[in-house]
């Protein structure tokens, strides 16, 4: 399981002014797991660190061969990476991620295992899972949003 913590500042005390005035979050963190999902969606398809918009590393050149020639789609050939992400929320948390043993090395690169088929080999970081400033701010309107209708 991976597990990204998004610490900001602004986000957790609007979060924080929000549950003060409201019982029950499930809908703001339902809300907020689509927004996480959104961006990951757009990682996929845009091939790019969904927090800073850089184009992920580029296929290796003995990779697109053993592909027969196709670099892209990036982390998608069979499916299952992408298809395996999902999103949880409950009245206190949203949360995103994949229950793929590989996934973690995607997102945050490393060495391959010295069993694997190409022991030894590194493996560039491209991160699918992280939010933007857009996201962000987002994220902001949808806090506000459910404060100003609490305050109603």
């Amino acid at each position: 399981m991976i597990e990204i913590n998004y610490d900001d500042r602004q986000v957790l005390d609007a979060l924080h002014d929000l549950s003060r005035r409201m019982h029950d979050m499930t809908a703001v963190m339902r809300d907020i797991a689509g927004v996480m999902a959104d961006a990951t969606e757009r990682a996929f398809e845009d091939e790019a660190d969904p927090a800073t918009g850089l184009a992920w590393h580029p296929l290796m050149a003995s990779t697109v061969t053993m592909r027969g020639g196709d670099a892209h789609p990036i982390l998608q050939r069979s499916g299952q990476l992408a298809g395996s992400i999902v999103t949880a929320y409950g009245a206190d948390f949203a949360q995103i991620g994949s229950n793929k043993v590989y996934a973690a090395m995607h997102q945050f690169g490393g060495t391959t295992a010295p069993n694997s088929m190409i022991p030894g080999k590194a493996i560039p970081a491209r991160p699918f899972l992280g939010l933007g400033d857009d996201d962000k701010d987002e994220i902001l309107d949808i806090v506000r949003g459910y404060l100003a209708e609490a305050l109603d």
